[in-house]
């Protein structure tokens, strides 16, 4: 049977959204230059093909000059708004996950359907651009599409009730799902926290109050820590809720990863012969083997490969990196994101900035899909027009206009008329 970590490394969440912290930098800055590129562009062809209506505004207004002369400054070429940086991006990102939990707390949904409403709005915009699609609208839509991942399937009346909003979801649900590459599958450390409270209750030499209040404390980290950070594009579950329990408790994080991290092979036994190990979970069953023994079990050296203190080592360092990454942003950090000077400050001149340099033809969801909508339908019905006009080929060569015959002929055999009797002729 596959390990955990075997399994987990099939999801599309490790093949598809684990990034090194450089490639995750990597894309964003791609991100960003592939959305200035397209913004730009539409400006600038917006700006050299205008409505109709603006060009004939001011057909009867009199030259002021006199000379009609026309003004030079009318065909200059429109000058292009300054473009969101990509960390100015992260910021309002970072800034719109926070009202993301904030609107999941008020819609009172439980911590998987937040946690993975948080990740597809991340993964969402790792691939989009904010310039580019309205992150405000796109909260409503993670939280929509993250119920119905986890299984909880809302109307969509209650959505705009709750947050007293006519914003159509249902218009950037496709583009939701278009940016996460259609990888629903979200796995979270909720369960991991749950297990290794489990696991340190069985050591028995533990004060229970400890272990609660551990465990409480863990858990409000991971409803927010990791979510206002990049750790699920950097780390597995486990290695979360290891980094958040080290937050809480860094005495039993670092007791559970002694307890299982702890074997060292031996050398020999008394008759020099190599010894023998029995597989994990397996010790009181009998089930062991010497090293090239048979199917089953696992000889010192790769045991020790799995659970000795050379992978002891490693994973202590990879949980310390974790757990510097959720300091950065501690539950108590709710209240600077909240607050109106951090708000004048940072996000607004931030936001302002956005207004000017959004993409002109896809920030309004609803319109945009009117628009794709149409376009599908004018590409059904170029598609439909050939295979219409074979019949008029055809005809030049078998004669008549067979398409045009085709309908009634159709009517004739539903109704029936034009087909003999099947009894016969009247007796």
């Amino acid at each position: 049977m596959a390990s955990e970590d075997a399994r987990y490394r099939a999801t599309s969440q490790f093949e598809a959204w684990s990034f090194s912290p450089a490639q995750l930098a990597a894309m964003r800055e791609k991100t960003n230059a592939i959305a200035r590129q397209r913004i730009a562009e539409r400006m600038l062809s917006s700006a050299s093909n205008p409505p109709t209506s603006n060009n004939t505004s001011h057909a009867n207004t009199p030259d002021p000059s006199g000379t009609g002369t026309p003004n030079p400054n009318e065909n200059s070429a429109p000058t292009l708004p300054d473009f969101l940086k990509p960390e100015e991006e992260a910021l309002l990102v970072s800034f719109y996950v926070s009202e993301l939990l904030r609107a999941a707390d008020h819609l009172g949904v439980p911590d998987e359907v937040r946690a993975t409403a948080t990740v597809f709005f991340r993964r969402f915009f790792l691939t989009n651009s904010i310039m580019t699609y309205p992150p405000q609208e796109m909260i409503l839509v993670a939280l929509f599409v993250g119920s119905k991942a986890e299984g909880r399937f809302p109307r969509i009346i209650e959505f705009q009730q709750k947050f007293n909003t006519k914003q159509d979801i249902l218009a950037g649900e496709f583009l939701l799902c278009q940016g996460n590459r259609f990888n629903f599958e979200v796995r979270h450390p909720f369960r991991a926290l749950m297990g290794a409270m489990m696991e340190l209750r069985s050591y028995g030499d533990i004060d229970e109050q400890r272990i609660i209040a551990a465990e409480r404390r863990a858990h409000e980290i991971l409803l927010f820590s990791p979510l206002m950070t990049d750790a699920y594009f950097h780390y597995t579950p486990s290695q979360i809720m290891f980094a958040a329990l080290s937050l809480a408790d860094r005495g039993l994080a670092e007791r559970l990863i002694q307890e299982t991290f702890h074997f060292v092979p031996p050398t020999t036994n008394n008759d020099n012969t190599p010894a023998a190990t029995p597989l994990p979970g397996t010790e009181n069953s009998g089930i062991s083997r010497k090293e090239g023994g048979g199917k089953g079990t696992m000889t010192n050296d790769e045991r020790a490969a799995i659970i000795g203190p050379g992978i002891r080592d490693k994973v202590m360092g990879t949980i310390e990196a974790c757990r510097n990454m959720l300091s950065n942003e501690l539950p108590e950090r709710k209240s600077h994101w909240t607050s109106e000077s951090i708000f004048k400050s940072q996000i607004r001149p931030v936001r302002k900035k956005l207004t000017k340099c959004r993409d002109p033809d896809r920030w309004n969801l609803s319109e945009l899909q009117r628009q794709r909508r149409e376009a599908g339908l004018r590409r059904a019905d170029s598609e439909e027009r050939p295979a219409a006009s074979n019949g008029a080929k055809d005809a030049g060569i078998f004669g008549g206009d067979l398409a045009a015959g085709a309908p009634e002929k159709k009517r004739r055999k539903v109704d029936g008329s034009g087909l003999e009797d099947p009894f016969g002729g009247p007796l």
